[in-house]
């Protein structure tokens, strides 16, 4: 499998690194048209979720207007709007009818899916290797097949690290200190020893540090599986062959991951760790104060804490949390189709009057490095200077400390690969992004996307259940062995087997369908 994703980032990145030396603010990019007079020039609305919204963004998308005039005819009408009013506005907007070309869309906010149930967005389909080829051919096809409905492409998903990898970050300063050697952790079993060896020499020391958080994201690392209906909570999964996991559950394409031998070994043994005192007070509360949580990391309270990783994070953690850090892969990452619907996608209103130059601006967002750097960081001089060809330095070298604009990574805009990049990131970043996509394992699956509308009542009542028992369970908080049972029962009695049965249903029409 992982033969099959060791050409993706390569080629992505290849046609973006040609696309971006050919561009400057002068020169142009696959897929786009010759600029237009200023007689000539198409006005696209355009609705973008962001937080928060830069003090200078008007300043900002005058200058993109400058440019995009002069490369495409065209001028952007931008209404950014802060999440979460955004997740409440614009599908109102939507359903009432009001003219927009291009919205911000994912599978949490003006939810993609339901809205092209609703041709709320175009068939881009045909147009896309026309009007935006540039974007077409670098992204891969495997990200083009999560976002397809009935095989038709209807937005243009945000290329970026594939998939997502669960590890553990930590202390490195302090785990040499402590003489551990975290190359040895491979599972959460190994990390008991590790635990242990923290909670004896920093008490011995007299500090007494907490030994690991985050534990409410850490369960599906544990133990990787696919989420068929794009909510790693819901009770309907799918194995992985690549990570050799659910042995217990072999024949069934869609299973119960919380009846498996894997969910009970795990609150096993985050409860034993728990038992221990490895884990601080209160595990539930602590694991979400996410600020109080960075702070102790920070100040060496907090040994290590369960992180869905991405490239670049470590490096830029070290360069900020005041100590070394660490991290400790607990598999290789996966790639399914939530990883991209919750990722990031531009959709063009099925009502647009210009779907062309729509999309003609979103290859530009894609493939011109001037726009890209532009949208992300602002204005050179202004809110950035350059550092050597590949660089930007929102402090200008320290002289500039209330920043007007000023995005950094800015997925929402797009892939990042067509920017100058913050000097927070390492210098070799898209080399770590493309280490990252190769290790990727595409699950079987790709491209499926569950509809809830025939078990919304149920998706309901198990998402009050799985609330209700397993933040407890998975953090260690409560005795396995007497309420996973009962957290089965209150499953069943709420659906559970409903739902796994209409995700197989749909599951077997899709892979009929292909």
């Amino acid at each position: 499998m992982k033969q099959r994703t060791k050409r993706i980032l390569g080629l992505g990145l290849a046609a973006v690194m040609t696309a971006s030396l050919a561009v400057g603010c002068g020169s142009g990019s696959g897929g786009s048209s010759d600029g237009g007079d200023s007689d000539d020039v198409t006005t696209l609305t355009w609705y973008m979720s962001i937080n928060p919204v830069a003090a200078d963004t008007d300043m900002v998308i005058e200058e993109l207007n400058k440019y995009t005039r002069e490369k495409i005819g065209v001028e952007i009408d931008y209404n950014v709007i802060a999440n979460p009013d955004y997740k409440e506005k614009m599908p109102n907007l939507i359903n009432a009818g009001e003219y927009f070309d291009i919205c911000f869309t994912a599978n949490w906010t003006t939810d993609y899916l339901q809205f092209v149930g609703k041709d709320a967005f175009l068939d881009i389909t045909e147009l896309l290797p026309e009007y935006a080829k540039g974007t077409y051919d670098f992204i891969p096809q495997e990200v083009w097949d999560t976002v397809k409905v009935d095989g038709k492409i209807y937005g243009v998903p945000s290329y970026k690290e594939m998939g997502w990898q669960g590890g553990i970050v930590y202390n490195s300063d302090l785990a040499e200190e402590y003489g551990i050697d975290m190359s040895q952790v491979k599972t959460i079993d190994d990390y008991t020893e590790v635990l242990a060896a923290v909670s004896e020499k920093s008490k011995a020391a007299g500090q007494d540090v907490i030994g690991v958080s985050g534990l409410v994201n850490a369960w599906p690392m544990a133990a990787p599986y696919e989420s068929l209906t794009g909510n790693s909570t819901l009770p309907a999964a799918a194995a992985v062959p690549e990570y050799n996991n659910f042995a217990d559950m072999q024949g069934e394409d869609v299973f119960n991951q919380y009846a498996s031998e894997e969910y009970m070994n795990y609150c096993k043994t985050v409860y034993e760790w728990n038992q221990a005192g490895y884990l601080g007070g209160d595990p539930v509360n602590y694991d979400t104060d996410t600020a109080n949580r960075d702070n102790d990391f920070n100040t060496g309270k907090l040994f290590s804490y369960f992180i869905k990783n991405a490239p670049g994070n470590v490096e830029m953690m070290s360069e900020t949390s005041g100590h070394g850090v660490g991290f400790v892969s607990l598999m290789d990452p996966l790639f399914e189709t939530s990883s991209v619907l919750s990722g990031g996608i531009l959709a063009i209103s099925s009502a647009s009057e210009n779907p062309e130059k729509a999309l003609e601006f979103i290859n530009l967002l894609n493939t011109d490095e001037y726009v890209g750097t532009l949208i992300r960081h602002g204005i050179e001089g202004t809110h950035y200077t350059e550092v050597g060809e590949n660089q930007v330095d929102k402090t200008m070298g320290g002289t500039l400390t209330d920043n007007g604009y000023d995005y950094t990574y800015g997925w929402q805009f797009g892939t990042p690969f067509n920017q100058k990049w913050d000097i927070s990131y390492p210098e070799n970043i898209e080399e770590l992004f493309q280490e990252y996509n190769d290790s990727a394992v595409i699950s079987q699956n790709n491209g499926f996307s569950f509809d809830i509308t025939p078990v919304e009542t149920q998706v309901a009542a198990l998402t009050n259940v799985i609330a209700e028992y397993g933040p407890s369970l998975e953090t260690g908080t409560v005795d396995p062995e007497e309420y996973i049972p009962i957290f089965l029962d209150e499953l069943e009695a709420n659906g559970a087997q409903e739902l796994i049965d209409e995700v197989a249903t749909q599951l077997e029409e899709y892979r009929a369908s292909k």
